[in-house]
């Protein structure tokens, strides 16, 4: 493997652990873990997949570790757990929800500030053939 392919991977890994910071400061009096606000944020901007298998698959986080946020989010009032398969947010959490969505927007727009429209253009279409790329791997991989 080249050394700016590992360069690509320290900035994805960067980018992530920049915006998981900004949101935990953002929410910081409500004490949640990261994995609590993965959870809420998947349900608030993925409408369709709302179990606990579908976030522990989408965003690659155990299912022991997603059912402990889910049940923590449940006993905090932040969601409901509707037959015991599908989840939503309540309304306690909307507020919340709202202040990370806008933190998301803040932060991409300082991350992307000075980079040029085509630049960007190019970039969406080739985040788009590296996604479909790791799913042919990981199709590869059952």
């Amino acid at each position: 493997m080249e050394q700016k392919d590992e360069g690509y991977f320290a900035y994805y890994a960067k980018i992530d652990k920049v915006y998981r910071k900004l949101c935990a400061l953002e929410v910081a009096e409500y004490c949640f873990t990261p994995n609590e606000i993965v959870v809420l944020m998947f349900l608030a901007n993925n409408p369709g997949y709302d179990s606990a298998s579908d976030i522990a698959h989408f965003r690659n986080i155990s299912k022991g570790l997603v059912a402990k946020s889910v049940e923590t989010l449940c006993e905090r009032g932040y969601l409901k757990d509707r037959r015991l398969i599908h989840l939503s947010l309540t309304e306690k959490s909307h507020d919340i929800v709202t202040r990370l969505r806008k933190c998301r927007q803040e932060f991409a727009g300082k991350l992307y500030d000075g980079v040029p429209r085509e630049d960007m253009e190019a970039m969406a279409r080739t985040t788009k053939v590296i996604n479909q790329n790791l799913d042919d791997i990981l199709k590869g991989m059952k």
